[in-house]
């Protein structure tokens, strides 16, 4: 048990079946750490670019609770393969958060929850939370909207992006006159 809140902790495997459905509600605590693949996040898997077996997220969870309310901390760290939108090949990104879920008994009143920090949002308690789901949303969240490799390093061949091309908007600029 844990001596700070009596409430007896609870393993929580970092599996589907058991992030798909936590009851939040339970007057427990939750430690659970390990290693979610792209392959368990469907809409990740979407995104990749490629996949390799080493592409995933480790994830370590642990709850408690403040007063009445769970608070359940995650923390991410791991990396996918993403489509540079410069050149189109391969990005490696990488994710290293933390986010902390504070749950709530109903939609208000995690209407009114504060948003000044990022690190930190209020969830409707459930029975049966999907905890897996909310995970992916965090990743999809701090994906890059347009992802690119630094300045220069695109791998561009000399044909696509070099000087020796011809700029297509020269014939209409000669059209015009």
């Amino acid at each position: 048990m844990n001596s700070h809140s009596g409430r007896p902790i609870i393993p929580l495997p970092i599996n589907p079946k058991s992030l798909g459905k936590v009851d939040i509600l339970a007057p427990v605590t939750y430690q659970g750490e390990g290693f979610i693949g792209l392959q368990d996040l469907p809409r990740l898997h979407d995104e990749c670019s490629k996949t390799q077996p080493t592409d995933g997220f480790h994830c370590a969870i642990q709850s408690h609770y403040e007063g009445e309310k769970p608070v359940m901390e995650i923390g991410l760290q791991g990396r996918m393969h993403l489509s540079c939108q410069r050149c189109l090949q391969p990005l490696l990104f990488e994710l290293a958060q933390k986010k902390r879920f504070v749950f709530v008994k109903t939609e208000e009143e995690a209407d009114e929850f504060p948003l000044d920090n990022e690190d930190e949002e209020a969830m409707v308690a459930s029975h049966s939370f999907d905890l897996l789901e909310a995970i992916e949303d965090e990743i999809l969240l701090a994906i890059p909207y347009a992802p690119k490799h630094p300045t220069g390093e695109c791998q561009l061949s000399h044909e696509e992006g070099g000087s020796d091309r011809q700029n297509p908007f020269k014939v209409l600029k000669s059209l015009k006159k």
